[in-house]
């Protein structure tokens, strides 16, 4: 079994994505043989209303049963997002929340980026942060996100002690700062970005954090899933049993899944 926790349905406004439906990731999925999918709405991140995008993700996951595992998205700067936050959560059993503060047009350590997670620690759900959706290399004009910060990451790690984090598309990600910022036991970090060999970014990252702290993410459907596959492919130093959990056991437990 392998749960990918990097995954995205919608239309990016900046280039032709290879799936953007619910049924064109199911058949990506299926291609590749990914049985679930931890998934937020791109619709989100450029819709005024972001919650206009979680109704959109509700109805194009629902035909396929628990093949996805919804993430809500929440832009703390727009009228009403803790009522919004409380439907994704309770109505529509979202399991997890995405904040895109360069998107949405705030900072994760001011007034808005407080109270956000705030009050996601306070309903016990882990937040997902997505460093970078596109290579700034090849983005268009119009397209001038700034990467999430790792420095800010250690910094609202230690203010919210008490938050989980699912960390998407990251590089940086040093081990032993991560672990004294008290992020041990506390996070979900997925390798798209990061290497196996080479660099060995995952084996350090296990070494100062964990087995617990990896799982199996791909990007898609912004990257091609292969690359993903090597990796855990290339992970053949560890047990039969580690490798079950970086594939799916990680992501179940830290999701809460049955």
């Amino acid at each position: 079994m392998i749960i990918d926790i990097n995954a995205t349905i919608g239309h990016y406004p900046f280039r032709q994505l290879a799936a953007r439906t619910g049924a064109e990731m199911i058949a990506m999925m299926d291609r590749w043989s990914i049985d679930r999918a931890v998934v937020s709405s791109l619709h989100s991140v450029f819709y005024r209303d972001a919650h206009r995008g979680n109704s959109e993700l509700l109805a194009e996951t629902q035909p396929y049963g628990d093949r996805f595992i919804c993430v809500a998205t929440v832009n703390p700067k727009y009228a009403g997002w803790q009522a919004d936050l409380e439907q994704a959560v309770q109505h529509m059993k979202m399991r997890a929340v995405t904040l895109v503060p360069a998107h949405h047009g705030y900072s994760l350590t001011d007034q808005y980026g407080r109270a956000a997670l705030d009050e996601i620690a306070r309903l016990e759900l882990p937040v997902l942060l997505t460093q970078r959706f596109e290579d700034r290399r090849q983005r268009h004009h119009w397209d001038v996100a700034e990467d999430l910060e790792v420095s800010t990451l250690l910094e609202i790690a230690r203010q919210h002690k008490e938050l989980r984090f699912v960390l998407s598309n990251w590089i940086g990600l040093d081990g032993p700062r991560l672990l004294a910022a008290g992020l041990k036991g506390r996070c979900l970090i997925d390798w798209a970005r990061m290497h196996v060999l080479l660099n060995k970014d995952v084996p350090k990252l296990i070494d100062a954090l964990g087995i617990e702290s990896v799982a199996f993410g791909s990007h898609m459907p912004f990257d091609y899933v292969a690359p993903s596959l090597v990796k855990l492919a290339n992970l053949d130093t560890l047990s039969v049993e580690d490798q079950e959990r970086v594939a799916w056991r990680n992501a179940a437990q830290f999701f809460k899944l049955k």
